[in-house]
């Protein structure tokens, strides 16, 4: 039994952290009485949490199975679909009636759609997630064979020409929008070109296999974490303001609408990757060495992160329900506040759901 890395596992607390406050700051996103210094917070400075839960992933996997012990393809899909696909589809299916029941939409539940919702992850908004991460257990012999290669011809060549290959997909992807004739006509190719970025794992390779690459040389790491907290810390910094700025140019110089700013900033840019990476190192260093407050209550939110992920969403609708009664509007609701609300219930259903699943609450 291989001994978890406490680093990582309290990083899933702060990814939770991000992903939560993204999707609570989406609202702000479209009010009009939203501050920027809200949507910077929320939507840009936030983004480093889904891509470094790929990070994870990617470490958990090649720490779990090195290239150097013996690897059975059938058991590992079967112990990961069964902990991650029937989770994903319970989820999608319980989310797919909720909205079909709320939006009085049967058609919703038309088995078509149901298909269509479980294999672009569309069931909600979030869980496209789970799909991408899917397809990363899926294709782990190829990943395997790319961390032969990448070894073969050297770590620090091989992640900076993926790292090159993950951002020049995405920039290629991002202008890409108009298909030719034999795709648009096609409606199987034309949703597989329209929602390539629910399903297609090649956008976050270069951090998966960094957490890979951290996984198979840790010490390196470690020392890395250990000799250079100073030069970690600017590049955090550097990272943070560099976007900060973009961010304000655009909104306060340009007039750009924060959504078209978000999209421009979102994390699998340039600017918003290498935000990534600096956050990746800092909060990896924070967590190293113990300076963050509230350490145990990040500790339970990192054991119950995955269960928080899965149904944070409702919670946020369910709350957005409630005061839209009273204030008539979310613009006069503090988002911060509703921010702390969602992460609190959220984390109180996931101890009472695990409480009683545990083996002494069956027993009685």
């Amino acid at each position: 039994m291989r001994k978890r890395n406490p680093i990582f596992d309290n990083l899933r607390g702060i990814c939770m952290l991000g992903v939560i406050a993204i999707h609570v700051g989406s609202m702000a996103v479209s009010a009009e009485a939203a501050t920027p210094f809200l949507v910077l917070i929320t939507n840009i400075l936030s983004r480093y949490s889904v891509p470094t839960f790929f990070f994870i992933s990617g470490y958990g996997l090649f720490y779990t199975h090195p290239l150097e012990e013996p690897f059975s393809y059938g058991r590992f899909l079967q112990k990961r679909l069964k902990s991650i696909a029937l989770p994903y589809v319970v989820t999608s299916l319980l989310y797919i009636c909720y909205y079909s029941f709320t939006s009085q939409n049967p058609n919703l539940l038309l088995p078509e759609n149901i298909l269509f919702c479980l294999f672009f992850g569309t069931g909600v908004y979030h869980i496209y997630f789970l799909v991408i991460l899917l397809w990363f257990y899926i294709l782990f012999p190829l990943w395997r064979g790319l961390m032969r290669v990448l070894e073969k011809i050297g770590l620090k060549l091989g992640m900076a020409i993926l790292f090159v290959l993950q951002v020049a997909l995405y920039q290629f992807s991002f202008v890409f929008w108009s298909y030719p004739d034999w795709i648009a006509d096609n409606p199987v190719l034309l949703n597989l070109c329209q929602y390539r970025l629910n399903y297609f794992p090649f956008f976050y390779l270069f951090v998966f296999m960094l957490g890979g690459v951290i996984a198979r040389h840790y010490g390196a790491f470690d020392r890395l974490l250990t000799r250079h907290k100073l030069p970690i810390a600017l590049f955090f910094g550097l990272s943070a303001s560099f976007n900060t700025w973009l961010f304000y140019r655009w909104t306060n110089l340009w007039g750009m609408p924060y959504e078209d700013t978000v999209n421009y900033l979102q994390q699998l840019s340039l600017p918003g990757l290498v935000f990534t990476l600096a956050c990746i190192l800092f909060f990896s260093l924070l967590l190293k060495q113990g300076w963050y407050p509230c350490k145990t209550a990040l500790r339970k939110m990192s054991d119950r992160s995955f269960l928080i992920y899965l149904v944070h969403p409702f919670f946020i609708d369910q709350l957005e329900l409630v005061t839209d009664k009273p204030f008539g509007s979310l613009e006069h609701v503090s988002i911060a506040l509703f921010y702390v609300v969602i992460l609190f219930i959220s984390y109180l259903f996931a101890v009472l759901w695990h409480r009683l699943r545990s083996p002494k609450a069956k027993a009685a």
